[in-house]
């Protein structure tokens, strides 16, 4: 196995010291309010351990009326700066991002009846004002002392149905072309450094694809990363449409479209999804991404990491059912292989 893969590189002002991420993956745990419990923090830290490059955390929402699920963690004010204090001292010494977001369509039902938010339905004035909670909930991020935050523009939550021409039909500057479409995620990269100085590092995820993997939805992908790397974003995760099937698949989900991106875009890149073994981060990084990012395999065994590094041709034994896509009530996310 090559050395590459636990090799430093340097994203932004961030250092990763490996190019193994964890991938945000939410747990599904919080407590009714949105804060962590102590179970969260205590998988955080067995992460730590682990040779890392970076830990991103569970999808984290920026205003009540955004949460996707009642079990979804919450950002939305000081009172969850202890929250995060105690999330970043457990992820120590790996680097930790905060990976924000708003549920959109997917906090019906779980916002406490507060207004649903739509590409369609939303105001130019209320995109404002979430502009600005995605600023405030970065710099409680800094403060908490996370090394940077990512905004999640994937998975259909409110910024992917922006970025989705099938889920927005505005007619003004946040719908119609790539760069109108991809401009709410832009202007909160652009408020987030603006609260938090220039050099605060802000990552993005995005599917890549669309539903029917079409080369104008890709093409359009690329727009968005040229504006978004001009705003100043630090890298892109790259996801899709279909970001977790659940079959086994002979090779990462959208390296294909990772190798093609590259060949277009000068933003650093991160694929996520299908990763299983050494040879998997290799030919990911062979397509020009700068780190592999990983999610299932770490709610299967937490070790894969140092596994992947001690034993040659080792292989996660994650079999991608799908059975850890479900929140388990008190038990939070959990493996197959864990269930009991």
């Amino acid at each position: 196995m090559s050395d590459r893969i636990f090799t430093p590189v340097t994203v932004g002002s961030l250092t990763l010291p490996t190019r193994l991420i964890r991938s945000a993956t939410e747990l599904f745990g919080s407590l009714p309010d949105g804060h962590v419990p102590p179970e969260e923090i205590e998988i955080y830290r067995r992460l730590s351990r682990e040779p890392l490059g970076l830990i991103l955390t569970a999808h984290t929402c920026v205003s009540p009326e955004g949460r996707a699920n009642r079990y979804q963690n919450a950002f939305w004010d000081d009172g969850y700066l202890p929250d995060g204090q105690a999330i970043t001292e457990a992820c120590a010494p790996v680097p930790c991002v905060m990976q924000l977001g708003h549920g959109g369509m997917k906090a019906k039902g779980n916002n406490g009846g507060l207004p649903i938010y739509t590409p369609d339905t939303m105001t130019e004035q209320e995109i404002r004002e979430l502009v600005r909670a995605f600023g405030r909930a970065a710099l409680r991020a800094k403060t908490a002392g996370f090394g940077g935050v990512m905004i999640h523009v994937a998975h259909l939550y409110l910024f992917s149905q922006f970025f989705y021409p099938e889920f927005n039909h505005r007619t003004d500057r946040y719908g119609g072309s790539a760069e109108n479409r991809i401009r709410i995620a832009a202007e909160c990269a652009e408020e987030i450094h603006a609260v938090c100085g220039d050099d605060y590092p802000v990552l993005m995820k995005l599917n890549a694809t669309d539903r029917d993997r079409t080369p104008e939805y890709e093409r359009d992908v690329a727009d968005a990363l040229r504006i978004a790397e001009e705003c100043g974003i630090a890298a892109c995760e790259i996801s899709g449409w279909d970001s977790a099937p659940c079959v086994i698949t002979e090779k990462p989900y959208f390296i294909d479209v990772v190798r093609r991106l590259k060949e277009k875009v000068t933003l650093p890149l991160i694929e996520v999804g299908g990763i299983r073994c050494a040879a998997d981060v290799e030919a990911v990084l062979d397509a020009g991404a700068v780190a592999a990012s990983v999610s299932r395999p770490l709610l299967c065994d937490p070790s894969f990491p140092t596994r992947l590094r001690g034993e040659e041709g080792h292989r996660s034994p994650c079999r991608s059912c799908g059975f850890c896509f479900r929140p388990y009530p008190e038990r939070g996310r959990i493996c197959a292989m864990h269930r009991n």
